[in-house]
């Protein structure tokens, strides 16, 4: 049986994720787990997320998205520029399989993707209280870039946001 690049990847991101020596000394940057679920949308890589913090400068996201004529599956690295206690400043890097197809469109097509910016995470619990849910969201800014023979090479310079919940 052969492995399609998508549960390739997927298998990698979760090997990553599972490789305890990668992890710093405290588990992570922000919170008591390393580890968050939730919601990222960076046009058009956008889906759930899994996050995991390596350390305090380092993090791995792997985000999939299937809705609509775009199915996506792409991982992030993060690098946390600076920590603040209510916020984080960090840019990104991003890698990715799109596909493009629907009923509307006769084709269907897969192109690597790939992509960087810059943005800020938010932690809702240092902003109103220890007693609110680990929530964080994430606002940035970043160039996308992708190459379809049928819809040809583009690029894009969008808004990305993103909510996590960090156990």
């Amino acid at each position: 049986m052969s492995k399609t690049p998508a549960s390739v990847l997927a298998t990698a991101l979760l090997m990553l994720a599972l490789t305890p020596g990668l992890q710093g000394q405290d588990g992570g940057g922000s919170t008591d787990s390393p580890y968050s679920v939730g919601l990222q949308s960076s046009w058009p890589a956008y889906g759930l997320s899994a996050k995991m913090e390596m350390n305090d400068k380092l993090a791995v996201q792997g985000v999939l998205g299937a809705l609509g004529s775009l199915t996506t599956l792409s991982g992030r690295g993060y690098w946390y520029l600076e920590r603040k206690e209510k916020y984080n400043w960090y840019s990104f890097g991003t890698v990715g399989m799109w596909r493009w197809g629907g009923s509307y469109l006769s084709d269907s097509e897969t192109s690597i993707a790939f992509g960087g910016g810059a943005g800020l995470e938010l932690d809702w619990r240092a902003i109103f209280d220890p007693e609110f849910p680990r929530l964080f969201s994430t606002i940035d800014l970043g160039l996308t870039m992708a190459n379809f023979d049928t819809y040809q090479s583009w690029s894009l310079l969008g808004f990305g946001v993103g909510l996590h919940y960090h156990f």
